[in-house]
């Protein structure tokens, strides 16, 4: 049954910055790659490399606890022994800092145009050198794995061509070089779907720095102020982003993915922002106003806004261990319709070091959510002119009882600020979450629709 939804004052959920970051110890890195060498193993694969580039570092920094910058990196693991990670000159060193053991092999051309390239081994040199060899099976991992709706081949390779290239002449058969990324990023197997506690841990710090950036930045909004100023709000501590600051006010919020300008907000404009720093990410989609008098498209409330939150609702109340990502799709379409409200991609999928790994949010999917999943919640609806949608996100963690016991073992502090979000969302808001699942963020759930009135709501109380 649907719950009725409310606007209420109410008090704003407490959002702190820990004094303390969980570190992912090297135990937990070596694991994963026990981990990847057994699924080698049983893949009868002989050799995986794993490419690198500032967007696209997530998979390999699962493994060695860093990503390359301005350059790009190529990890080489084998059955056993020390991997060997190709890097430019400017990265080189970071192979000392890394939470594995690596063998660093230079690789200039992974470095900026115009910089020396002179004295270096060849790339077939390396992979001689590194073991692989004609006959070989060699796992390529990117970013991206395929199905047959991408219209090419489920098994293409994203990585670089000229790196393909080089792996296929030294093993001598294009068979025998495959897309492996679904190793990483399935999201019924996939390694990065199934957060350990400690990697909990470290992303519920990020998750507290991204929601109080983002409450501070909703009770900085008022007439005049620009999307810049705004922007001021939203602090990582030198930590890396996994996108581009957003901020947008009036027309310009229909282009979300647009950087913050100078551009002052107007009483009644609509305004979206977004802030994710690697491991977490929080967005927030509201008008300008102090009540819906302020706002220039009729029954916004009743007509966008509540339904959105109501379906909202509902999928946080269904997600958990178990439910299956169809079923929490074709909820969201028939509360929803697209057709209606322009939502175009899914609702919710898995996050990580990167914004989006992959979704078992999916029109007819079977994949069954489980413990150690992280989700975050993120239904972007756009309907037509003259109206704006209604928005925000944030993550959860699914875990079981085990998980929940090990996560409060390690970090007593963390898990009661697990429990202190869990009671704001049931007694404050009224969203009953089941008992599996972790709020990551300090704003699950807290959505005010007019941002000049800091106190009004939506609850379900």
């Amino acid at each position: 049954m649907t719950k009725a939804v409310n606007l209420r004052s109410a008090p704003e959920p407490i959002c702190e910055i820990p004094k303390e970051m969980f570190t992912v110890g090297r135990g937990v890195y070596e694991g994963r790659l026990n981990l990847l060498r057994e699924r080698m193993q049983d893949a009868g694969l002989d050799f995986v490399v794993i490419y690198a580039d500032k967007e696209h570092g997530a998979n390999f920094s699962y493994l060695t606890g860093f990503s390359p910058r301005f350059e790009e990196g190529l990890l080489i693991v084998a059955p056993a022994g020390t991997p060997k990670v190709l890097l430019g000159t400017e990265n080189l060193c970071m192979a000392n800092y890394a939470a594995i053991e690596l063998e660093a092999v230079h690789f200039p051309s992974f470095g900026l145009i115009g910089q020396p390239r002179k004295g270096a081994k060849s790339l077939p040199t390396i992979l001689k050198e590194a073991g692989i060899a004609p006959g070989m099976t060699v796992g390529t991992v990117g970013w991206k794995y395929f199905t047959e709706d991408d219209g090419c081949p489920a098994d293409s390779i994203e990585i670089p061509h000229y790196l393909a290239e080089a792996l296929i002449d030294a093993v001598g058969d294009a068979g025998n070089v495959q897309n492996i990324t679904h190793f990483f990023m399935s999201p019924v197997d996939g390694f990065r779907t199934r957060l350990e506690a400690e990697q909990i841990l470290a992303y519920e710090y990020i998750a507290c720095l991204v929601s109080k950036s983002m409450l501070d930045l909703m009770n900085a909004v008022e007439v005049g102020v620009s999307e810049m100023a705004l922007a001021r709000s939203m602090q990582n501590m030198g930590l890396p982003l996994s996108c581009h600051q957003m901020v947008s006010v009036g027309d310009k919020a229909r282009f979300g993915l647009t950087s913050p300008s100078a551009r002052q907000a107007q009483l009644g404009d609509f305004i979206t922002t977004a802030f994710g720093i690697e491991g977490a990410l929080s967005c927030r989609a509201a008008y300008i106003a102090h009540s819906e008098k302020d706002v220039p498209a009729e029954n916004w409330l009743e007509d966008i806004a509540i339904p959105y939150f109501s379906t909202a609702v509902e999928w946080l109340e269904s997600v958990g261990i178990g439910a299956e990502g169809g079923p929490i799709y074709a909820m969201v379409e028939e509360r929803l319709p697209q057709s209606k409200y322009g939502w175009e991609l899914n609702p919710g999928h898995m996050i990580a070091a990167d914004e989006w790994v992959s979704t078992p949010f999916m029109s007819g999917s079977n994949v069954k959510l489980q413990s150690g999943n992280y989700i975050q919640f993120d239904l972007i609806i756009s309907p037509k002119d003259p109206y704006f949608g209604a928005d925000f996100e944030d993550g959860i963690v699914i875990a079981d009882q085990a998980l929940r016991d090990e996560i409060k073992e390690l970090s007593p502090k963390a898990w009661q600020r697990f429990q202190r979000r869990r009671e704001y969302i049931d007694k404050v808001l009224g969203i009953e979450l089941k008992e599996e699942i972790l709020p990551m963020s300090d704003l699950l759930g807290y959505y005010r629709p007019f941002l000049l009135d800091k106190k009004t709501i939506f609850t379900l109380r």
